[in-house]
């Protein structure tokens, strides 16, 4: 390649994509550099190409042509990173880094997940006395996928109707009296006063729901898929369950106590968290220490591959099969990552 990234730039089918590529090698790494430094040679182009456009002094593409590209960069530039992104990267960083180039597919683990959360924050917008179990079948319906698998969904929705209140297992949950916030999203950057700690940098969350019960709120968060025990510890989702509760208490100004995983339709739907001191105070370096890691990695843009994580698409079979694969000690992947639509092309 020359010094013009629009010779990596190929339309197809109306839409503009940028040529790259990773390299596998040692046969344990990822190496992302040629990637990023193109994402960046790109990203530089278009951000004078739109200001100069439209008269603006933008430091970043935010939306439209080009953001999905600044959207990759920032989430690896090391200013903030969010609970699942920490899970993801303590698990395979590779992987995490290579899922963003995965095609979705209806029935993954990902994409039933993502239809199953959707379902519930409609259902939890609704005013209170309009949650009802039709309503709740009616939004499945809306959101269901083509091609995606009803049952497994319909399996979700119902366990979750039938369940009882994580505070009384004698009781079913009155959907009709909670007083809720659903999807609640925050950038903050956290100072945790009980153990006297600051973060490293911001954090990005989305807690799945935050209940107002009438000893506080308590922080819930849906799981689709079968629970082990692992999934009350920091192998599993504790970690994230702190941070939400971290960035709840700040953002509200209070105390936090409680908070569950629930699995609908599981015998024990709900997992609740231990938010002892100890394991905040163990969470606290568990984040230094990914911290640390993560820096260093951006500044060689190598990116460590385990076996570890979700397989569950054919993009990321395949991506396993690569790196697992011995008699391949150094291989180029070439990726392929959308710009925009090409009649928006900043750069012509």
């Amino acid at each position: 390649m020359g010094n013009d990234i629009r010779e990596l730039i190929v339309e197809e089918n109306g839409k503009d994509y940028l040529k790259t590529f990773v390299v596998k090698e040692k046969n344990s790494v990822l190496n992302a550099e040629p990637l990023f430094t193109h994402c960046e040679m790109l990203l530089s182009k278009l951000v004078v190409a739109y200001n100069n456009k439209h008269k603006t002094r933008n430091t970043q593409i935010y939306q439209g042509y080009g953001a999905d590209i600044q959207s990759l960069v920032n989430r690896f530039s090391g200013d903030y990173f969010s609970p699942s992104f920490l899970k993801s990267y303590e698990a395979n960083p590779a992987l995490l880094l290579m899922g963003n180039f995965f095609k979705e597919e209806v029935n993954d683990a990902t994409a039933i997940g993502t239809t199953f959360h959707a379902i519930m924050e409609d259902y939890y917008n609704l005013p209170q006395d309009e949650r009802t179990r039709s309503k709740l079948f009616e939004l499945l319906d809306k959101h269901i996928k083509e091609g995606q698998d009803r049952e497994k969904l319909m399996q979700y929705v119902q366990g979750y109707y039938n369940i009882k209140d994580y505070l009384d297992p004698k009781k079913v949950l009155e959907d009709a009296k909670l007083n809720c916030v659903t999807e609640h999203r925050g950038r903050e950057k956290l100072y945790v006063r009980s153990i006297d700690y600051t973060l490293p940098c911001a954090v990005s969350y989305v807690a799945d729901r935050v209940d107002y019960r009438e000893n506080g709120p308590v922080i819930l968060d849906y799981k689709t898929g079968k629970p082990s025990p692992e999934w009350g510890t920091f192998e599993g989702y504790l970690g994230s369950m702190i941070l939400y509760k971290w960035a709840m208490e700040q953002e509200l100004n209070t105390d936090i106590e409680r908070g569950f995983l629930i699995a609908p339709g599981a015998k024990k739907p709900y997992i609740e968290m231990d938010y002892s001191i100890d394991n905040q105070k163990k969470l606290a370096e568990i984040i230094d220490n990914f911290y640390t890691r993560f820096i260093a990695d951006r500044k060689t843009r190598i990116y460590q591959y385990t076996d570890k994580g979700y397989f569950t698409s054919e993009d990321s079979k395949r991506f396993r099969e690569v790196m697992n694969d011995n008699t391949l000690f150094n291989a180029i992947i070439p990726q392929k990552i959308y710009i925009g639509e090409h009649d928006d092309a900043l750069l012509k």
